[in-house]
């Protein structure tokens, strides 16, 4: 069947007649009847149907028109009866003619990368028909959508490309949509918004038709844990905010975390492996926020399964700061928080609670802060779990088992230390206001606000419990600061006072206050005079030169030679600092014979592969930008590169480069131009073209203001 004969003036009136021969055959099937024969007769005749559509739409040049016809197609052939027919045809083995089914993919593959309007009319006219069911039970609804569970799956970590300004009238408008979908929905996610909103119709899985949870729902929760969050990052993928890859991982956690009511317990074992394995991999905050959401919900509803995986991974002794936070995250919402720790600890046998406490115990001395801060509370909410601390107070040590001894000494410690007890008080706060219920819903997915990927930005409870930790720390040692630094923070504070006083907000302090502060802190000439020197002489190198901003960051590089000629490199360009893996390589005789003595004159600074990631977000905090040595899709050509003054300078690994959980840090990825046949040059070689490079544009930045 073709259009390609009909002249453009008839292309509108053959549509026309296309679509009022299918609302008639549409109407013979309104009959009930049932004979396979009909079905099959009723089936091929509405493919002829749709050849005429498509057709027309292939020869259609007019956007307004041709949105017009798509519309009016997915109304006409996306009909929960025709998918209801077509599934049954299935059922009964007679899957040769599915029109409609074919329809839809071959919509999708007309859409592709670069048409979104396409699928987004498509997914919202036949979402309506998967939530389709025969009567009032809707136990049913679901069953239409089974032969569409891949493309389901796929739609759920599905991102549409932005329109350009040439293709804007094409896009789905928001009236259509804004009925349906969270009025925060962005547009970008309202293909896959109607998807989530047909999976939130469900009904719950106990009273859900045993073939719809087991062929449908069950089937698409695997399917994004096997394909998408437990799969390893292909070797050239980009796994940075706003790419691909980002995104498919993004959107499958999200779409877990509404999914998270259908995990059963037939498959709760399995689900909970797959979990826990992909918590295990390095992923970005981000994402993580979706996986502990999830784990979370997990737990919660089958603290056996879920319950178990959290004893046994928090007792392993090499988790990677990442895990760590997370489980200490999950634990601290299961255990701390008033909203979830009763059905945990109904559920929890003695056992597993012990389990716990034993794998908490060990990082109170962790050399992460956050984690130390999560592991006192649930230290402390565990104890008296465990023993009866009404009595551990009452009891000499000698009368107590070795274990609770030290379970009394430990519990004493943290109820009496002031620092302790405010730590404490802040961290429950912030589980106290965990909604994991919210977080789950469609509205709370679709309502959470973007990135300049547009990808989903939730606040991440590390960064906020790191917060925290900053201000405990500055609200027990603000007495204990140096006494010119207090002077200094006094002056600074009296200046925002003063120029607050002029705008009328507030009276100016008094000379007599500063009087009185001078008094505890004098002698200030000598205290002046040697902070002077001090600050003046951070600012030189040994010979007498002002140091560059330039931070050369060479935790990744593990060759000792390597970080010899850099810290060679780096002290004669002026670097500012050189950060290493481990200071002790300044000892080493191989490290001495190259750097030629640099180690002597230059700052360095340690900084552990596992801290690299902190280290780069204080240095963003400090206005630097993180500029990575690296080869990827969006990486510049060092000679176009116009860097900032103050720079971090981010060396990759010998042949690995790197890594992508620190390029998610990085501001811009910069590479050097090669002409021969051998792929990469030697890192401390590419550190020093790019150190010179800075150099000279700093230079030449000089020269201008001279």
């Amino acid at each position: 069947v073709s259009a390609k004969a009909t002249p453009i003036i008839a292309l509108t009136p053959l549509f026309q007649t296309a679509v009022k021969a299918g609302e008639h055959l549409l109407s013979l099937d309104s009959t009930g009847n049932s004979d396979f024969c009909f079905a099959d007769a009723l089936l091929e005749s509405l493919g002829m149907v749709i050849e005429i559509l498509f057709s027309v739409l292939e020869d259609i040049s007019n956007s307004s028109t041709w949105m017009y016809m798509l519309n009016t197609m997915c109304n006409l052939i996306f009909n929960p009866k025709l998918l209801e027919l077509e599934y049954e045809r299935q059922v009964a083995g007679q899957p040769k003619k599915t029109p409609i089914f074919s329809a839809f993919e071959r919509l999708m593959r007309l859409a592709g990368g670069t048409k979104p309007h396409i699928s987004t009319v498509a997914v919202s006219k036949i979402s309506v028909a998967w939530a389709f069911q025969k009567d009032s039970n809707s136990s049913d609804m679901g069953l239409c959508a089974i032969p569409y569970r891949t493309h389901i799956a796929s739609l759920l970590i599905h991102k549409e490309c932005k329109l350009d300004d040439s293709t804007a009238n094409q896009a789905l408008s928001k009236n259509q949509w804004d009925k349906l979908l969270p009025k925060q929905t962005h547009y970008l996610s309202i293909t896959r918004g109607f998807v989530l909103l047909f999976l939130s119709k469900l009904p719950d899985a106990n009273e859900m038709c045993e073939i719809v949870l087991k062929d449908l729902v069950h089937f698409i929760i695997l399917y994004l844990l096997d394909n998408v969050c437990c799969a390893k990052v292909k070797a050239g993928d980009i796994f940075i905010s706003g790419s691909v890859e980002y995104a498919k991982r993004s959107r499958a956690w999200q779409a877990l975390c509404l999914l998270h009511r259908f995990v059963t317990d037939d498959i709760a074992l399995l689900v909970a492996s797959r979990v826990f394995q992909a918590m295990s991999m390095n992923s970005h905050g981000q994402i993580r926020y979706f996986m502990e959401i999830f784990t979370i919900q997990g737990i919660r509803k089958h603290p056996h399964h879920f319950g178990e995986h959290l004893a046994k991974e928090i007792r392993r002794a090499d988790l990677s700061l990442q895990y760590l936070s997370s489980l200490m995250i999950i634990g601290g919402n299961v255990i701390a928080n008033p909203r979830y720790q009763s059905e945990f600890f109904t559920a929890s046998t003695s056992q597993r609670v012990k389990d716990i406490l034993c794998g908490v115990i060990p990082w109170l001395s962790s050399t992460q802060g956050f984690s130390r801060a999560i592991a006192q509370l649930l230290v402390h909410k565990l104890i008296p779990i465990v023993a009866d601390t009404s009595l551990i107070g009452l009891t000499e040590d000698n009368a107590l088992t070795k274990d609770e001894a030290v379970l009394k000494k430990i519990y004493s410690f943290l109820e009496q230390n002031s620092d302790m007890r405010r730590l404490r008080g802040k961290q429950q706060n912030f589980f106290n206001s965990y909604d994991v219920e919210n977080a789950c819903s469609l509205e709370g997915l679709l309502s959470i606000p973007v990135d300049d990927g547009d990808e989903a930005n939730p606040d991440y409870m590390v960064d906020a419990i790191k917060t925290c930790l900053a201000d405990v720390y500055q609200e027990a040692h603000e007495g204990d600061a140096p006494a010119w630094k207090q002077l200094e923070d006094l002056l600074v504070k009296t200046d925002q006072i003063k120029s607050a006083s002029l705008d009328g907000d507030s009276p100016v302090q008094s000379e007599g206050d500063l009087v009185n502060f001078q008094r505890k802190i004098l002698p200030l000439d000598a205290l002046d005079l040697s902070m002077k020197l001090f600050q003046e002489q951070k600012l030189l190198n040994a010979a007498g030169k002002k140091k560059q901003k330039l931070i050369v960051c060479a935790t990744l590089v593990d060759k000792v030679p390597n970080l010899g000629g850099l810290a060679r490199t780096a002290e004669i360009f002026a670097a500012q600092k050189l950060v290493v893996p481990d200071l002790f390589v300044k000892r080493l005789d191989s490290f001495k014979s190259i750097s030629a003595s640099a180690n002597d004159w230059i700052d360095m600074e340690e900084c552990k592969e596992e801290d690299l990631l902190n280290w780069l977000h204080k240095m963003k905090k400090q206005m630097y930008t993180i500029i990575g040595l690296e080869q990827t899709s969006s990486s510049k050509c060092i000679t176009k590169m116009d860097f900032p003054e103050k720079t971090v300078l981010l060396l990759g690994k010998e042949k690995e480069g790197i890594p992508v959980e620190f390029l998610a840090a990085v501001d811009h990825c910069i590479e050097i131009p090669q002409l021969g046949i051998i792929r990469s040059l030697n890192v401390h070689v590419t550190g020093a073209i790019a150190i010179w490079k800075y150099t000279e544009q700093m230079m030449q930045r000089n020269n201008r203001i001279s």
